[in-house]
């Protein structure tokens, strides 16, 4: 079975990152042939980004999180320097 790769880059996306998630996943399971990963890569956010960004990790399997020691902006942020990968 092919993989989908998801790459969402995040920046102060508290009040939008959940509603992405669970139209992603609505997504992915309706075509349901694919396994699926969807990595977020948070760019340093000052708000609750990363915090809800763990807990959707901790609860899906499909959720990666990778977080940024600064922000690289939203083309850069695949090539930054990870402080954490969750």
């Amino acid at each position: 079975m092919k993989t989908i790769s998801i790459v969402t880059p995040c920046y102060n996306e508290q009040e939008n990152v959940e509603e992405l998630y669970r139209q992603v996943r609505n997504v992915m399971a309706g075509i349901g042939r694919y396994r699926y990963e969807h990595i977020f890569i948070d760019n340093s956010s000052l708000d609750n980004t990363v915090p809800i960004l763990k807990r959707l990790a901790v609860s899906d399997p499909n959720v990666k999180v990778i977080i940024n020691a600064r922000n690289f902006g939203h083309i850069r942020s695949p090539s930054g320097r990870p402080v954490l990968i969750w």
